[in-house]
């Protein structure tokens, strides 16, 4: 596997990783209520995964349907780009992954800033599940712009060493 496309699968590998792990651990809790391990990884780490996944709260008010949508959708296009050797369905795997990790920072505002609160506190956000959203944006980010520079890479090798650039030929 080449390093360009190890990078690809960085972001919705980590993705796909937590988000199986945030609904691993709810069912856990379902199960062993008493365990205050599961308790604090459910309310303290996990829980901006729980809320990015309240956009629309109208078609699933637990948000399982949503992220069974991630769970299948991101490995379904990165499987078909590793069959395939295509790396376009990675390219667009790494961009959801993205998108999905802006709206995992939006969780973890949410989560830690109170709804009723006119001001806006940047210290409330430190916090454990900042870690994991970070690792989530930054993996998500560098995966994205690795799928997009390949991109540019191919384009400008196939008009030329500078095709771009070049002004148009009459």
């Amino acid at each position: 596997m080449a390093k360009r496309e190890r990078s690809l699968l960085l972001g919705p590998l980590l993705v796909i990783a937590v988000v199986v792990s945030a609904q691993c651990g709810a069912y856990a809790l379902n199960t062993w209520p008493q365990s205050a391990v599961l308790w604090y990884l459910n309310l303290e780490v996990f829980r901006p995964v729980q809320y990015s996944f309240f956009v629309g709260e109208r078609m699933d008010a637990t948000g399982t349907t949503q992220a069974i949508c991630v769970m299948l959708g991101l490995p379904a296009l990165t499987c078909i780009g590793l069959l395939s050797k295509s790396r376009l369905p990675l390219a667009i795997a790494s961009n959801l992954s993205f998108l999905y990790s802006i709206t995992l920072l939006y969780g973890l505002y949410a989560a830690r800033n109170p709804a009723l609160e006119v001001s806006v506190k940047l210290s409330a956000l430190w916090g454990p599940a900042s870690v994991l959203v970070l690792l989530v944006v930054l993996a998500s980010f560098v995966s994205s712009a690795s799928a997009h520079r390949a991109y540019w890479r191919e384009i400008s090798l196939a008009n030329g060493f500078h095709g771009i650039l070049r002004a148009p030929s009459e």
